[in-house]
């Protein structure tokens, strides 16, 4: 029968869920859809930019391109933007690639816990311990549920050390390339994201946990 070591199966959950919640938000803040969908139902961005569907797009396929580069190069963006906005979006781009980094570091983490204990986790355990998928990100999500403004101030002025995410509507091209209502999208895309790969995930869990019961039935 195998050990059930606490410690390894909390700690193998709580590296899963950091991994599902940073791929969540990786994979939900760039999905072209949302920015599609709100560039559709926003009749200020076209006002505010000019830009056609296609030179938005476009114009958020660089700002992607951006953050995911492999190194800080503002001069993706800087022929647009004020400077307060790319020193924000200098900013966004290390929180993005913290957000890269603590993916796949989660991600080898988890993957080395069972390998290194593959004779010792008990996925009977940890399929019984499904709820904790679902408590830890309650904590996170149900504010933006709640009251989304207020969870996306709070969110920046703990996250940002200076104010230049606060720009004027009136001036600010980028603000109005990126209204809240696209990161309250990607906000809710995430979350259901994150809840489909959990389901996957408990549903693998519970199919090795019958393959264990039997195994330890077969030796008993």
């Amino acid at each position: 029968m195998k050990i059930k070591l606490k410690p390894v199966t909390y700690g193998l959950i709580f590296l899963i869920f950091v991994f599902v919640l940073s791929f969540s938000v990786l994979v939900s803040s760039f999905n072209t859809r949302i920015y599609k969908s709100v560039y559709r139902s926003d009749e200020n961005i076209k006002e505010f930019s000019g830009f056609s569907e296609e030179e938005y797009l476009g114009e958020i396929d660089r700002l992607k391109a951006y953050l995911f580069n492999t190194r800080e190069d503002s001069n993706l963006i800087d022929s647009v933007y004020s400077e307060d906005e790319v020193s924000h979006m200098k900013d966004v781009y290390k929180l993005f690639r913290m957000v890269r980094i603590i993916c796949v570091l989660s991600f080898f983490a988890a993957w080395f816990i069972i390998i290194k204990n593959k004779n010792h986790i008990s996925y009977i355990d940890i399929s019984r311990r499904w709820y904790l998928f679902i408590v830890y990100p309650v904590l996170i999500f149900a504010p933006a549920i709640i009251n989304f403004e207020k969870f996306w101030t709070t969110f920046h002025k703990v996250l940002f050390s200076n104010d230049l995410w606060l720009m004027d509507p009136r001036y600010s091209l980028m603000i109005n390339l990126l209204p809240e209502k696209i990161f309250y999208s990607i906000s809710m895309m995430t979350i259901i994201v994150y809840f489909i790969i959990v389901l996957v995930a408990v549903l693998c869990f519970r199919f090795f946990s019958k393959r264990e019961e039997k195994a330890s039935y077969g030796t008993k």
